[in-house]
């Protein structure tokens, strides 16, 4: 019986690993989770698994006497408040968010998060459990890192997997790797991550096979690492490499420093042969014979750099106890750095040493941020906050639909009641791993320290990495022999620190069983509606699907069942509007205003609309608020003034002199007001300039004026 317990045991241990794995494998090919459209389906379903998981846990505990694990127990309350998050997001639709959608999705999004970081604890809640979750996070990571060098090596085809440019600003070689999730910080962030984590299992690793498994990694991860030239995730991960080195014992030091410095060594060589692939321009680009020579020449690094650990490996063996390794450690990683600045191309040189006009845009962005802050300070302005109200306020006329920070993009939609408690979470999660494996926060620092100077936290892929780690050294037992990866060396007074707060936590909660019964219920309650929401969204996001697809009234039927199942959605809306007669489009677009009232397309369809109807000062007045939202907008400003005098025009034409004469008005001011912002002002590429065509429209509405006169 105990025989086959355990067999069952491994058998849904290794379907939990591998479910696992296709999780972050999905999540991470879906461009990240960052557009919401591509999150829909996986979030429903993972609060249902949670909802599901809990009822069963509950039986299982009924039938034990409601006796909980441990480690269940303590994650209760970190996953309490992220679900406490969500329902900030739910505060504010009482609070006039700037974008109802936005908010409903940012709610679901941490709804998800809550119940994935409890369906893992759940799952792998055990030593075993963990060294399966360990397994699945690093199959992941492969797929994920040789996905995107494929990309890079024209073997696959996939959008935007390797960013070219030709501006020096962005990229050094002219092209940058951008992975699955399309954009080079990110993918900096997550191999600098796995970096440092590989280096760990590495130094720890006991059996022959696990190390095979890692040495086998650590070439095509720092291969990518260099290929993103993310100056911060480089910039980090050196950091985190550096509070490694302070926290591993003394022999796991001399183990860190030739490991990293084999791989850099190797990484570095392999570099150069294959740094000007990605700038070819992708797959099919390249001769097949030159492809196979490549592919070669990148097998053959992978082959000397595995045996280089294999090596390393042996003679630490045979002689780890002598002094002349210390001294052997330490000289030769200050070489290989010396040989790295040879290897690689002196365009990377240019790349750490200048061309830091980004820096220089970012700091708009946060001071532009902070006004907004300013406006709602504690609770925010509700969901993708900067996306909607950046160009309100922002100083010079800069491309940043991002604001480039993480935590400030959470100041802006919850204020600095959500910031604490996203702190607060992470810093209960980051002490649980402090107590239990310190060294497991090597890769979590990495993503929490880079998502301060890059928009990280709007991919749901990272949070779901995050929590992996955070679950993988949180730990139930402090066992260094037996935890996956676990120092030798655990902090034991810490760790009796923690079980003395858990009971107390715990002493608390059943002083108040009915208090604890109803938030319990609440959230319940409140993952339903988030999975009921999502599904919504989803149906709403086939049914707008469909009707791209389709033409006449099958498309007007496709998207006016699209708005059904999601009034909230406005590019739906405006779609629908240009199909239906103008009148009924007014209404359409009026509602709209409901859900996002500061919506420049909203506004700006409107104004087009009224002025089909030759209702001029209507038409003005959208416009103008349009152009108040964004006043940077060239195509906009433009726009006011060629369709204002294209509509005097027609008046003119039909005899209406009065009115013909009041939308020429109409025309001059909004070119005044265009010019008045001034011209070539050139901020992080986008350059703002009165156009040709904005000039002689406004000549035209001038000569209507003077005929008038």
């Amino acid at each position: 019986m105990m025989y086959r317990n355990k067999k069952n045991s491994v058998v849904l241990l290794s379907l939990s690993a591998l479910f696992f794995t296709a999780v972050l494998g999905y999540s991470a090919y879906s461009y990240g989770l960052f557009f919401e459209m591509n999150f829909y389906r996986l979030e429903w379903m993972i609060i249902l698994l949670a909802l599901l998981t809990t009822m069963f846990r509950m039986i299982v505990l009924w039938k034990n006497g409601n006796k909980a694990s441990t480690g269940v127990m303590e994650v209760i309350y970190p996953a309490a408040g992220l679900l406490a998050i969500a329902g900030l997001y739910a505060l504010s639709l009482l609070n006039n968010p700037v974008s109802v959608q936005s908010t409903i999705e940012q709610g679901i999004r941490w709804s998800t998060y809550a119940a994935f970081l409890w369906i893992t604890t759940i799952g792998f809640n055990s030593v075993r459990g963990r060294q399966w979750l360990s397994v699945a996070v690093q199959a992941a990571g492969v797929f994920v890192v040789w996905g995107a060098l494929a990309g890079w090596m024209g073997w696959i085809s996939f959008p935007d997997i390797v960013m070219t440019t030709g501006d020096a600003r962005l990229s050094a070689v002219g092209a940058r790797l951008s992975g699955f999730v399309q954009y080079p910080n990110f993918l900096g962030a997550i191999t600098g991550a796995y970096l440092l984590w590989s280096w760990l299992l590495l130094v720890r690793s006991r059996s022959q096979l696990s190390f095979f498994f890692v040495s086998l990694q650590l070439l095509p991860i720092m291969l990518a690492f260099l290929l993103t030239e993310s100056r911060g995730a480089w910039l980090v991960t050196a950091l985190g490499w550096l509070l490694g080195l302070l926290l591993v014992s003394r022999l796991e030091r001399i183990k860190w420093l030739l490991y990293s410095g084999w791989t850099m060594l190797s990484a570095g060589a392999a570099y150069r042969f294959v740094v000007h692939i990605g700038a070819r321009g992708g797959a099919g680009t390249a001769e097949s014979g030159e492809q196979i020579n490549e592919a070669l020449l990148l097998i053959g690094a992978l082959v000397i750099t595995v045996a280089g650990f294999a090596w390393i490996r042996l003679w630490l063996a045979k002689g780890a106890e002598s002094h002349r390794i210390v001294y052997f450690a330490w000289g030769g990683w200050i070489a290989v750095l010396t040989i790295m600045s040879l290897l690689l191309p002196s365009v990377i040189h240019g790349r750490l040493s200048g061309h830091f006009q980004t820096v220089g845009a970012r700091k708009l962005f946060y001071i532009d941020a902070f006004k907004l802050i300013k406006q709602a300070p504690f609770l925010g302005h509700g969901g993708d906050t900067w996306r909607m109200m950046f160009t309100q306020i922002q100083s010079q006329p800069y491309v940043g639909s991002e604001v480039h920070s993480g935590y400030l993009e959470l100041m802006l939609d919850l204020g600095v009641i959500g910031l604490l408690l996203v702190i607060g979470v992470s810093a209960v999660l980051i002490y649980r791993v402090w107590c239990y494996d310190r060294l497991g926060l090597l890769p979590i620092m990495v993503l929490l320290v880079h998502a301060a100077i890059d928009f990280d936290m709007s991919f749901g892929y990272y949070w779901l990495l995050l929590i992996s780690w955070f679950v993988l050294y949180g730990g139930t037992k402090v066992n260094s022999n037996q935890m996956v990866g676990a120092d030798e060396t655990v902090q034991a007074k810490d760790a009796a620190r923690l079980t003395v707060i858990k009971e107390r936590l715990n002493g608390l909660g059943q002083r108040y069983q009915i208090v604890r019964a109803v938030l319990m219920v609440t959230a319940v309650l409140f993952l339903i509606t988030a999975a009921i929401y999502s599904w919504r969204f989803e149906n709403s996001l086939q049914y707008r699907q469909t009707a791209a697809a389709s033409s006449g009234i099958a498309r007007i039927s496709g998207l006016r069942a699209a708005l059904d199942w999601n009034p909230y959605w406005t590019r739906v809306r405006i779609e629908l509007s240009k199909l239906e007669p103008l009148q009924e489009r007014v209404n359409l677009l009026a509602i709209g205003l409901r859900y996002e009232p500061q919506s420049v397309p909203l506004l700006w369809a409107l104004g087009i609309t009224e002025a089909k109807r030759n209702n001029t000062m209507q038409a003005a007045a959208y416009m103008r608020t349009a152009l108040h939202y964004d006043r940077f907008d060239r195509v906009k400003q433009t726009g006011a003034v060629v369709t204002m005098t294209q509509l005097a025009q027609q008046l003119l034409t039909a005899d209406e002199l009065p009115a013909a004469s009041q939308a020429a008005e109409q025309a001059i001011q909004f070119f005044d007001a265009y010019a008045s912002l001034g011209q070539g002002v050139r901020v992080n590429g986008r350059r703002f300039a009165i156009t040709n065509e904005a000039k002689t429209a406004v000549k035209e509405s001038r000569l209507i004026n003077k005929f008038r006169g």
